[in-house]
């Protein structure tokens, strides 16, 4: 019985479709869909490579949220919850082993490491050599898995107008951010996260959405109604585990 779920807010510039499912590699998990673009064809081209697809304008997480909130018969199939961006670039294989090691070494939220050539926001995500996985409290917002547990206590009061901005501080805040051995990014997996200019439109499909332009406001005042430090968070790295021998 497969108890492991990936998602992501899908628009018309993505090959999720082509990475993420292959023929000659069974997944261990279900993907789940929104599409937030108004082409019919690729619509309906996704929908017959995915569990289960629906159209609605909105960013990943508000996305996530929506179909949280509306489908919690769906929801409690599962165990772990893989959130990825549709321009993640890895394979089936490498997404089965995510979830492989976020269950054997009991990861609340975990995230693979990204390759050299990736667009890269924060120096810890880069991929290290010789090294399975680093505790750390930082997984970036574009590609956290995470437990049940882990999810619930995030997603449940997550404002739905957040877009992105502040997220990966509230969901590590969210699930006791002192914690040293509850959050990894994990080596052993590498992807890619393309740069801005390799994207057919050279633009992020998320500032397409009208409130992308006071996201980092939103999110201030969201942090500050509920206690979370909104700005200049340390992130730290707690210990490295090398691969098993």
């Amino acid at each position: 019985m497969i108890s492991n779920f990936v998602f992501s807010s899908v628009g018309d510039n993505t090959n999720f479709n082509k990475l993420w499912i292959n023929s000659n590699t069974n997944p261990n998990y279900h993907i789940y869909i929104i599409y937030y673009g108004d082409n019919d064809e690729i619509y309906n081209e996704y929908k017959s490579n995915v569990h289960y697809i629906e159209k609605r304008k909105a960013s990943k997480f508000q996305n996530f949220k929506y179909f949280y909130d509306k489908y919690p018969e769906i929801i409690e199939k599962y165990d772990r919850f893989f959130i990825l961006d549709d321009d993640i670039e890895f394979g089936v294989e490498d997404i089965n082993k995510m979830f492989d090691i976020s269950t054997k070494y009991d990861l609340q939220i975990c995230g693979p490491s990204f390759t050299h050539d990736s667009k890269i926001s924060h120096k810890i995500t880069i991929n290290k050599n010789n090294t399975l996985l680093t505790y750390t409290n930082f997984v970036e917002v574009n590609v956290p898995l995470f437990t049940k547990e882990a999810l619930d206590k995030f997603i449940n009061i997550l404002d739905s107008n957040l877009i992105g901005y502040g997220i990966d501080i509230f969901y590590i805040w969210c699930n006791d951010v002192d914690r040293e051995d509850a959050y990894a990014i994990v080596h052993a997996v590498t992807c890619r996260n393309p740069h801005d200019n390799e994207k057919k439109t050279k633009k992020r499909e998320l500032e397409i959405l009208e409130s992308c332009k006071s996201r980092r406001t939103t999110w201030e005042k969201f942090a500050i109604s509920h206690g979370c430090p909104y700005r200049d968070i340390k992130i730290k790295e707690y210990k490295n585990i090398p691969p098993p021998k």
